[in-house]
């Protein structure tokens, strides 16, 4: 899914002419717009460490959840704070799919897209940004896909982990077809399974070695 998120990115950065980023809910990065220029103000130090780190820090989170996104259901505009490292203005999209915030589209702000976003000057809102809000739907129903996926194979999984022997082949077939289904997995091509379990720090020489079924290493 992230080459149509990726796409669907493209659409909005060209339709509003700003450089657009994705992220999920929790300020994850998932996909993000180029921009033309040599202007180091357009990357400001939030967006940088936003797409080199792949994720926005608590405290960005905090300080752009201030300003209401989490509620928003149209383009909201963020204003610039160079003391914050947000040196650009934003308009914040939100990603909802059936009223629940999924994620955020971020747009870098020259000033045009505030007039674009809020009738700058009287004038109505552009509709450029309802179309923007469109496709930020659009995402939302793909985000809202993918998660109720997953959840949907953490639970495939954990059946086959505590199937008993007799019911493993139903449960490993379950699993396989939504694999396929879901992640485009290629049937017949070998998967492994890594569980990461906590280790008590106190008992460095000790490592827990669990009794798991179809365990083939451990350390």
């Amino acid at each position: 899914m992230r080459g149509d998120y990726q796409q669907l990115v493209d659409e909005i950065s060209a339709a509003l002419g700003a450089p657009a980023t994705l992220e999920d809910r929790d300020f994850g990065l998932i996909a993000f717009g180029a921009h033309e220029g040599d202007d180091d103000e357009v990357m400001d130090p939030v967006r940088t460490r936003s797409i080199l780190q792949r994720r926005s820090s608590a405290a960005v989170r905090a300080w752009f959840e201030a300003f209401g996104i989490a509620r928003a259901k149209t383009a909201l505009r963020i204003p610039p704070d160079p003391a914050a490292g947000v040196f650009r203005g934003r308009i914040c999209l939100p990603v909802r799919h059936r009223g629940i915030v999924h994620g955020y589209v971020w747009l870098l702000d020259d000033g045009h897209l505030t007039d674009l976003a809020l009738g700058g000057r009287g004038a109505p809102p552009d509709p450029r940004i309802a179309q923007a809000m469109e496709t930020a739907a659009r995402i939302g129903a793909l985000l809202a896909d993918e998660a109720r996926a997953g959840s949907e194979l953490g639970d495939l999984l954990r059946e086959l982990l505590i199937s008993e022997p007799a019911g493993r082949p139903g449960a490993a077939a379950a699993l396989r077809d939504a694999l396929r289904d879901t992640l485009r997995f290629t049937p017949g091509v070998p998967l492994a399974l890594v569980a990461v379990l906590p280790w008590d720090a106190a008992d460095t020489d000790v490592a827990p070695l669990p009794s798991l079924p179809g365990l083939l290493a451990a350390c």
